[in-house]
């Protein structure tokens, strides 16, 4: 548990950090965004879940909404961001 809210975490400070240099009004999430989300996830799980994790966010939420949302679970994620990382864990072969 501790491991996956440092890692929130770190992707929270990056996000705000990237978010700040720019806004891409696409319709999907900056690549700033998502590179940062990726770069703090792959540090403490496999690509594969990152990216399966990141596409359900995607899908649930804008990019305001994300960065909302990881604003808010700096200190506890949101039971939504388990679902997410539960239903991933499938469709991942997971290792450090």
């Amino acid at each position: 548990m501790m491991r996956r809210r440092t890692m929130l975490v770190a992707v929270v400070a990056v996000a705000m950090l990237a978010a700040a240099c720019g806004d891409d009004d696409n319709g999907g999430y900056s690549d700033e965004i998502r590179n940062s989300y990726l770069g703090g996830c792959t540090t403490e799980q496999n690509q594969a879940f990152c990216e399966c994790t990141l596409d359900e966010i995607e899908k649930r939420w804008s990019e305001e909404e994300f960065i909302k949302f990881a604003i808010e679970a700096s200190e506890e994620p949101p039971e939504e961001f388990f679902e997410i990382a539960f239903a991933c864990l499938g469709d991942a072969d997971l290792g450090g």
